[in-house]
């Protein structure tokens, strides 16, 4: 009996029957084949990436949102309206979890931000927990991918005042964002000042704004609610195709700066890869950090949210 046990221990019967939604068990020398009960049904679940997986750890308050709503610049609705938007979780000990969601709205992975600013990706976790995952290859999409299946025109007027241009057109005129991130917008030469007003019609859609942390990405959309703002999340996960999404959308990239100017460049170098590979897509790099940020901001590599908020990096913000 022993030979058996060890070659069904060997070959993984058990591994390749959960596989085929069966129950695989040797008992007295002898092999038992049923369907999984409902414990292994939920062991399964919870054993890739899934929708499930998402609900069962979402939460709706963020120690990250906090400085922002302690001064004043976004309330607690807006902290439960982005959660919710974002699908966003916490782990048992409070780190934020940031799913990264499709626009099928099927989970691919999620990063978990540590205390130390460092990351861990669910799939890690994953695969020290699930032997039989080991050679199972996560693929990536950009945070926040899963809110092209919005309607663009009815989230546009929600919580807005509009008014008739005299046209069968509408302008939309936003009504709530903080005046301090908006005025400093409107001093510079950004698409984002240059948005407002907003005209749609059945046909509209709104623009792709892309930063590079998740973090910023939540807060920003608080306070540029007309544009969808997506992450990357880590520029070693960045590559074209991660762009097919977008095709037939206006896309502005948001590179966080630094003294070398050496990251705006590499984004304008992949800009110009994704357009040529996918034509379709109107992509453009914002130059509001480099042409505007000063010499000790740009030395810290401060994104656009840091920027907005008097250049304070956003990891000593969440430390206030």
């Amino acid at each position: 009996m022993k030979p058996l046990k060890e070659l069904l221990e060997r070959c993984s019967f058990k591994t390749i029957g959960r596989s085929m939604n069966l129950d695989v068990s040797l008992i007295n020398g002898e092999l038992y084949i049923s369907p999984l009960t409902t414990d292994i049904n939920h062991h399964l679940d919870f054993a890739l990436p899934s929708m499930k997986m998402v609900e069962a750890c979402r939460a709706d308050d963020f120690d990250f949102f906090q400085p922002f709503i302690n001064a004043g610049k976004l309330t607690e609705e807006n902290m439960h309206h982005a959660a919710e938007r974002y699908y966003l979780g916490k782990t048992r000990s409070g780190r934020p979890i940031f799913w990264m969601i499709d626009d099928t709205l099927d989970p691919q992975d999620a990063r978990i931000v540590n205390p130390d600013n460092s990351d861990t990706w669910i799939s890690t976790l994953l695969k020290t927990r699930e032997p039989f995952i080991q050679y199972w290859c996560p693929t990536h999409c950009l945070f926040g991918l899963h809110l092209l299946r919005e309607d663009g025109r009815s989230k546009m007027a929600e919580g807005r005042s509009l008014r008739a241009d005299g046209k069968n057109n509408v302008q939309c005129w936003p009504s709530a964002e903080p005046a301090h991130a908006r005025d400093s917008l409107s001093k510079l030469s950004s698409p984002l000042a240059q948005s407002q007003p907003s005209t749609f019609n059945v046909q509209w859609k709104p623009s792709i704004c892309i930063v590079e942390s998740e973090q910023a990405a939540v807060v920003l959309s608080e306070l540029f609610p007309e544009s969808i703002w997506m992450a990357y999340a880590t520029v070693a996960h960045l590559e074209v195709d991660l762009f097919a999404p977008l095709e037939g959308r206006t896309v502005t990239l948001f590179p966080c700066t630094d003294p070398y100017m050496s990251n705006y460049l590499f984004f304008n170098d992949l800009a110009a890869a994704v357009h040529k590979q996918y034509p379709s897509i109107h992509i453009t790099v914002d130059s509001i950090l480099e042409d505007n940020a000063t010499d000790e901001q740009k030395s810290r590599c401060i994104d656009l949210v840091d920027f907005l908020f008097e250049g304070q990096p956003l990891q000593k913000v969440q430390e206030v």
